[in-house]
């Protein structure tokens, strides 16, 4: 073997040696990612739900968790718990929105270090609503209309500090429903990419 064919064996060996730790650590980095479902009301029940799963993510260490999320909204408060907890976890999370993903659900997906969105999926945020018991009298109104009001200063807060929307868009915020398809979410930067949530073959799929 001369020296041109040494240099040219020690190429293919060196290039097959590349292609195959490449082919070992993206291997390895998808075996380490998780999928979950998770859906239904934004109550209590879901965020016991979640500080379970997470549990079990930290234990098998795990580096991203993947979660679609289908829910019409529901409590304020747990909803901002999931936000501040899933946004803090020392792991990525990437949220989808298959479907409908609305009211204080938009915050919980919000918490995804990326976020993405199947191109029929839509979302909706609102103000916070109450309806008052009949015959309540204007003390009991007035506390409620300042709950709804300290309600609305947090979810605007992390909207704002999330999302790019128009200043129409913040004005059909402010009186009304303000739906986005997938992308119109995509132009204010509440997803990142049109994605379908797709679990690789072979993957467990989990639902929380």
């Amino acid at each position: 073997m001369d020296y041109d064919e040494v240099l040219a064996f020690l190429r293919v060996a060196a290039m097959n040696t590349t292609q195959s730790g490449t082919q070992h650590e993206t291997q390895n980095n998808t075996e380490q990612h998780g999928y979950f479902t998770l859906s239904g009301d934004v109550n209590s029940d879901m965020v016991r739900r979640v500080f379970n799963a997470v549990a079990d993510i930290t234990e098998d260490k795990l580096t991203a968790a993947h979660i679609l999320i289908q829910s019409n909204g529901g409590y304020v408060s747990d909803g901002i718990c999931l936000y501040n907890f899933l946004s803090k976890l020392p792991f990525d999370i990437i949220t989808y929105n298959a479907g409908a993903v609305a009211s204080i659900a938009v915050t919980l997906f919000l918490s995804g270090r990326h976020r993405h969105a199947s191109d029929t999926a839509r979302f909706m945020v609102h103000k916070s609503h109450a309806t008052a018991s009949p015959g309540s009298r204007p003390d009991a109104l007035s506390i409620i209309v300042e709950g709804l009001r300290a309600d609305d200063m947090r979810t605007e807060r992390i909207l704002r500090g999330q999302v790019n929307l128009t200043d129409e868009q913040w004005q059909v915020h402010a009186y009304s429903d303000l739906h986005l398809t997938a992308d119109q979410a995509l132009e204010v930067g509440m997803i990142e990419a049109i994605r379908d949530f797709a679990p690789p073959r072979g993957k467990r799929l989990t639902n929380i």
